[in-house]
């Protein structure tokens, strides 16, 4: 067995194991509960709807980024609008670029947050949203990524891009109230179907789908260029955005209402 007794008594307590076989229960339930696990099994989410601005340096799909907005707005219920898009010309960033842009954080309304970033260039470039995703050549990319650390406890996305462990990568910051920041970084040089599955998969990990589930039947974050049904992915997202979860609770209460949609 892939996964431990344990995950096999998780899904029976669930009900997982009425509609499927035992084995193949404790499998989806662990992938579940991997991807769900945000720290000490809690989980994170938004309680509002996060802009998201795609900054890039050449052509990127913009209807693969509209048609994720439409997925996560059908199965949250947040009010989810297509990203705005950027266009970052090298030859008009100069040094400037890299001594004088800035980004900082800000509260709005109760409980709400979002963020700036100025870009500096020829002519500057003032941004508001809560997930920047860069798509830019690397130079860039490290710079931009650096800027929207600042203050935010996200190592493991710098050392995960410096290293080349994938073609993209996500991070976000919570507080005890919900989700309010991301950045998300997708090589802007991967083939079109993988820059597809990318948007895709880092779009829905950054509203609390935390992580991978290499090699999973079930799910597809695995940073693979695959034409996998997302049934799976839609429950879950679901489960963790039915109106009695909010931000910080048990990776189980999300468990029990993702195996009551068997």
């Amino acid at each position: 067995m892939r996964k431990s007794m344990l995950a096999l008594s998780a899904a029976l307590t669930l009900g997982l194991g009425l509609s499927l076989g035992g084995a193949r229960a404790a499998d989806e339930i662990s992938d579940a509960t991997m991807i769900l696990n945000a720290k000490s099994n809690t989980i994170k989410k938004w309680h509002y709807s996060p802009r998201f601005v795609v900054v890039h340096d050449r052509p990127v799909d913009r209807e693969a980024f509209a048609d994720v907005a439409e997925f996560i707005r059908d199965t949250t219920g947040l009010a989810m609008d297509p990203p705005d898009f950027v266009h970052l010309a090298s030859d008009t960033l100069a040094d400037r670029f890299y001594t004088e842009s800035h980004y900082a954080p800000r509260r709005t309304d109760a409980g709400r947050m979002t963020s700036d970033l100025l870009i500096a260039g020829h002519e500057d470039l003032n941004l508001t949203a809560n997930v920047f995703v860069f798509m830019v050549s690397p130079p860039l990319a490290s710079h931009l990524m650096l800027l929207t650390a600042w203050g935010r406890s996200s190592s493991n996305l710098p050392r995960a891009y410096a290293q080349g462990s994938g073609p993209c990568y996500f991070n976000v910051l919570s507080n005890a109230d919900s989700i309010h920041f991301g950045t998300i970084v997708i090589s802007p040089d991967i083939a079109p179907t993988m820059q597809a599955s990318c948007i895709y998969e880092e779009m829905t990990q950054a509203m609390g789908l935390m992580n991978d589930a290499q090699n999973s039947p079930f799910f597809t974050y695995d940073n693979l260029d695959e034409d996998k049904p997302r049934t799976y992915d839609r429950r879950l997202l679901a489960a963790l955005y039915n109106a009695d979860v909010t931000n910080g609770d048990a990776v189980e209460k999300v468990l029990g209402i993702y195996a009551k949609q068997h």
